[in-house]
């Protein structure tokens, strides 16, 4: 039976099958995000489950790696999970320098440190499923596919972490997520380098190219927003060629990687009864960075506190704090990308192509122009 019929009848078959667990919370998706929610609330002293559909947390890889310095404040960083600390991000417009911008950050190793969170849950006391897929979510738990078997998953709390396609998203019923697409390739530097690099050109529309190093590697991609027209694939093969003319990388490729984006800004709807979204799930991402690990790890973080004191007192009314608590968070900063997205996409045709990105990218003053 395929997916999309096991969600059209879970209702009605979700009672008939053998239950696999049930806790106080259960949590989908063992990303940053979920990560985050089970250790918070198991830390809190509830029973937490955390399903997972991968064989392996972490991979595959599907991210740029780079991350603001100010994520260690949020949870701490093991040095086996950075690649290498850089400086900051040079800008490009048209391939000409325009501006360079310190705000230290990191590259991580992402899946050592998708591992480290999910192992950091274990130890809090969370319990971890992999290789179980979550097919749906009805009032009657959660319905999983595991290890080639349906069963069911009972929880008083439910938070979706499993991406843009969630399927806790589904059961509150938001609408599709609006994505850009990303690919990526990970090849030899030339030279070792301290500076991120971000290229904007007219040939990458709603989107941009980057270089991250990671030591004697680097991770180069390109992200597109395919409503506005441009090939993702046809995009990255023009960038890499010219890095390798002007003698920046090698030609050779060790690693391709790829996947979606949510760049619509923060879902209307994130909360609903006894379920929570976060994440990509709930469209915590930046609209035009695409940044999203920081406010993952932060909205986990308030949907697991939430969890256990609405478990502690009885009233899942307690839940409905989430939204105001995530947009105080971070909230403003999703906000500003959106409208600027936004205006991106009104004056992608009619505005000159340099001014366009100065008033959209938050290296220059005009981006926090009122």
């Amino acid at each position: 039976m395929c997916a999309q019929s096991l969600r059209m009848n879970a209702e009605f078959k979700i009672d008939e099958l053998p239950i696999l667990a049930k806790a106080d919370v259960a949590v989908i998706g063992a990303g940053p995000a979920g990560s985050s929610a089970a250790a918070t609330a198991a830390a809190g002293g509830v029973s937490v489950l955390m399903l997972d559909k991968k064989h392996h947390i972490g991979l595959p890889v599907q991210c740029a790696e780079y991350v603001p310095l100010r994520l260690a404040a949020e949870v701490p960083i093991p040095a086996d999970c950075i690649a290498q600390r850089v400086a900051g991000f040079i800008t490009y417009i048209d391939r000409e320098q325009v501006a360079q911008t310190r705000v230290p950050g990191y590259i991580l190793y992402r899946d050592v440190f998708d591992r480290y969170l999910a192992e950091r849950a274990v130890q809090s006391g969370v319990k971890l499923f992999t290789k179980a897929q979550a097919v749906a979510v009805t009032d009657q738990g959660i319905l999983i596919k595991h290890q080639g078997k349906l069963s069911t998953v009972k929880a008083g709390v439910i938070i979706g972490s499993e991406g843009p396609k969630s399927v806790v998203a589904q059961a509150i019923h938001c609408p599709p997520q609006v994505l850009a697409y990303a690919k990526q390739i990970t090849v030899k530097l030339r030279k070792r380098s301290q500076w991120a690099q971000i290229y904007f050109s007219p040939s990458i529309p709603g989107g941009y190219a980057w270089l991250f190093p990671k030591n004697d590697l680097a991770n180069v991609g390109v992200s597109i927003d395919l409503s506005l027209g441009g090939k993702v694939a046809t995009a990255l093969g023009e960038f890499q060629q010219y890095l390798i003319k002007e003698g920046v990388i090698s030609e050779e490729v060790i690693r391709t990687t790829g996947g979606a984006i949510p760049i619509g800004g923060p879902r209307l709807r994130i909360q609903e009864k006894n379920l929570m979204i976060v994440g990509d799930a709930a469209g915590h991402t930046h609209p035009i960075s695409g940044e999203g690990i920081f406010p993952a790890i932060a909205a986990g973080k308030i949907a697991g506190s939430l969890a256990v004191d609405s478990l502690r007192t009885g009233d899942v009314n307690v839940l409905k704090q989430y939204p105001l608590q995530c947009f105080t968070r971070f909230g403003e900063f999703l906000k500003r990308g959106f409208e600027r997205k936004g205006e991106y996409n009104m004056n992608w045709e009619k505005t000159d192509f340099p001014v366009l990105v100065r008033k959209t990218w938050f290296a220059f003053p005009e981006y926090f122009e009122s």
